[in-house]
């Protein structure tokens, strides 16, 4: 087999990897950011951090230090994400757990909510209220 063939099996498992990775580089950046500004001075550097806020363990005392800060940040990670990944749905889906509204998405990729339950309207359902 030559070293370009790839089947499309092998394409869309490899692409779900790269999505995967684009989007642990969005949430390291986030985190970076984050701690730069408005959580400077938290003692947690930036891949723990975007840790602690990905796993959204309550039991974490990190993560309750960090979660005043969640929703922003995963609005960031969207922004980052939307402008290289294809489908961004994963980072739709986590912002929309982390209480983003479906107007906050709209304003974070520059499209109307309408655009947004269109092109995302199996991420963005209507969520429990907690």
């Amino acid at each position: 087999m030559a070293f370009q063939e790839m089947t499309d099996e092998e394409a869309s498992t490899n692409a779900e990897h790269v999505a995967e990775a684009a989007l642990a580089a969005a949430r390291l950046t986030a985190a970076r950011r984050l701690l730069a500004g408005p959580a400077a001075g938290l003692p947690i550097d930036a891949q723990d951090a975007a840790d602690v806020l990905a796993a959204r363990d309550d039991n974490d005392p990190r993560f309750e230090a960090l979660s005043y800060f969640e929703k922003p940040w995963a609005l960031l990670v969207l922004r980052l994400v939307a402008r290289v990944l294809a489908d961004p749905g994963a980072a739709v889906r986590d912002a929309r757990a982390r209480g983003a509204t479906v107007a906050d998405i709209a304003a974070t990729l520059g499209i109307t909510t309408n655009g947004v339950y269109k092109r995302f309207g199996d991420n963005v359902v209507r969520r429990p209220r907690r």
